[in-house]
């Protein structure tokens, strides 16, 4: 007697080959629920992109989806709909993934869509104009589930967007474990022994606020002046089209006017996992 296949889950993502933050969160998500789960729990991707044949995907990625045309959206909730063997849908979200105003051409293909749906929110937005909110609580109102990363964006969720407690489930965004004895080596590897590292990584953009941490860092190295901060990642592809290197020259001003140059370091790179 043959047994029925399990049904498989289906991430919504960018993902590698593509250099981008989310893409290899969810390149991490994959591994592990193979690693955990096996054939118990099969799991595809929908991959994320600005433009049609854009990267060499690895076989888990089943679609690619040109996120700048609306239509598509609905195409792709269609081919999905007519697969019995998908059993739900996770959408790894930030707003800049998707088009359209604040990503709002999600709403098209999440209408579409027949299937159980968990939307994980990597940015949940304080204060939203009444345009962004309405997108975000659409998002809500199509979704079976919300993840949320940490206990604030629960608490913004539900304070600016009316989502019902219920409705949301917190799970930490973690990392890869690194020994003790690994970080000592690797600090005496690039020179840093002896020293308080604090680092930002990932594409480099304005949403990132890193001026926070450059205006806050005079009065911390001033208590303590073993401190150093390492602004790892290059300028996010998108933002250098529009804006060039702006934001980048912006903080090395900042750090050069704060005369910070001792404790802050800029590596302009997208750094391999194992680099990192």
């Amino acid at each position: 007697m043959k047994t029925k296949p399990n049904k498989a889950m289906l991430l919504m993502s960018s993902y590698p080959p593509r250099e981008c933050g989310l893409a290899t969160f969810t390149n991490d998500v994959v591994n592990f629920v193979n690693l955990v789960f096996g054939d118990s729990l099969p799991i595809e991707v929908c991959a994320l992109q600005n433009h049609k044949n854009q990267f060499e995907y690895p076989s888990e990625v089943k679609y690619i989806l040109n996120v700048t045309s609306i239509d598509e959206y609905r195409h792709l909730a269609e081919k999905i709909n007519n697969r019995d063997d998908i059993g739900m849908i996770c959408i790894e979200h930030e707003f800049g993934l998707f088009g359209g105003e604040y990503g709002n051409y999600l709403l098209s293909f999440l209408l579409a869509l027949n299937k159980p749906i968990a939307t994980v929110f990597h940015t949940v937005l304080p204060g939203p104009n009444d345009k962004l909110k309405k997108v975000v609580q659409a998002i809500i109102d199509l979704s079976n589930k919300i993840v949320v990363l940490t206990n604030k964006s629960q608490e913004i969720l539900i304070r600016d967007y009316g989502c019902r407690e219920s409705k949301t489930m917190l799970i930490p965004h973690g990392t890869h474990m690194v020994l003790l004895n690994q970080k000592e080596d690797l600090k005496k590897e690039f020179n840093f022994s002896d020293k308080i590292v604090l680092s930002t990584f990932g594409l480099i953009s304005e949403n990132k606020n890193i001026e926070t941490v450059l205006y806050a860092l005079p009065e911390i190295i001033a208590k303590h002046p073993e401190v150093v901060y390492l602004v790892v990642g290059k300028t996010h592809p998108e933002v250098l089209k529009k804006d060039g290197e702006n934001y980048r020259n912006m903080l090395i001003e900042i750090t050069r006017k704060l005369q910070l140059e001792n404790n802050v370091f800029f590596v302009n790179e997208f750094l391999e996992l194992k680099q990192l």
